[in-house]
């Protein structure tokens, strides 16, 4: 008798090996792959700029370090007491503008450095939900907890996302054309969105990423799935019934390992 729907993963046309470089952008659950991907001593880079949930930030990212411009005083925010860009995460802030652009300019170039050299591409997107800069008009990373005033908040279209996919796999490809891009869609609920809303926001991702799967632009990883169907009991979370526990994102790897991991 079986006890549980089992998803099946086609293994990978072109699996991770000892002398690949793999790239990995997007959600916290791009961080999880990393940490396993370290830990088995395997080359890897995740997330130079800090988390990112979005698909726009990842591809504003992407095409600045092709076009080699870097940041200057006016891409930063002063919020209490600690300089900023809209277009990273948090992390990368400090208490001086000067030590802030250092910052920045030193993650461009390693991410500069890891597209010219990898050979995988891992970008794991967590949410349809973008947050526009009002008096910019630029959709930006992170709000960085400035006021909820200064910022509006939009649900981006399959198409709209589909699109910034298409930017980000092309900006990927002019470093490497023979990159190998997966995708994948982060489990994590972003239940401030709501979780009706938090459902509708994945069902456009998915959408937009299997148009981009379905043409051979890209291949798929489906964490999100593993969740949905092996994984839906709360015993596989963390406790804030959020993100993934320890034993769910072992098992998450395991299945990766088999799909996406040379065997040699």
């Amino acid at each position: 008798m079986k006890w549980r729907t089992e998803v099946a993963i086609p293994s990978g046309q072109n699996p991770i090996g000892y002398r690949d470089q793999v790239l990995l952008l997007g959600s916290c659950f791009a961080a999880h792959l990393s940490e396993k991907l370290s830990h088995y001593q395997f080359p890897s880079l995740s997330n130079p700029f800090g988390v990112l949930f979005h698909p726009v930030p990842v591809e504003n990212l992407l095409r600045r370090a092709l076009e080699d411009r870097s940041f200057n005083i006016e891409d930063l925010v002063e919020s209490q007491g600690r300089w900023r860009c809209l277009e990273s995460h948090s992390v990368l802030s400090a208490n001086c503008p000067e030590e802030a652009l250092k910052i920045l300019n030193g993650a461009l170039e390693t991410l500069k450095q890891a597209l010219e050299h990898s050979t995988h591409a891992v970008l794991t997107l967590g949410t349809a939900y973008r947050f526009r800069h009002l008096q910019s008009g630029k959709l930006v990373a992170n709000c960085h907890k400035l006021p909820s005033r200064e910022f509006k908040r939009e649900l981006s279209t399959t198409e709209e996302i589909r699109e910034s996919l298409s930017g980000i796999l092309t900006s990927l490809r002019s470093f490497n054309k023979d990159m190998t891009c997966l995708l994948t869609v982060s489990p994590v609920r972003h239940i401030r969105d709501g979780l009706v809303e938090n459902q509708r926001s994945k069902a456009h991702l998915i959408t937009a990423v299997h148009a981009l799967v379905q043409d051979g632009a890209a291949a798929y990883f489906p964490s999100y799935e593993l969740f949905m169907d092996e994984l839906r009991d709360y015993r596989f979370y963390d406790r804030d019934l959020i993100h993934p526990s320890e034993a769910a994102v072992d098992y998450v790897w395991e299945r990766f390992e088999q799909a996406w991991i040379d065997p040699e």
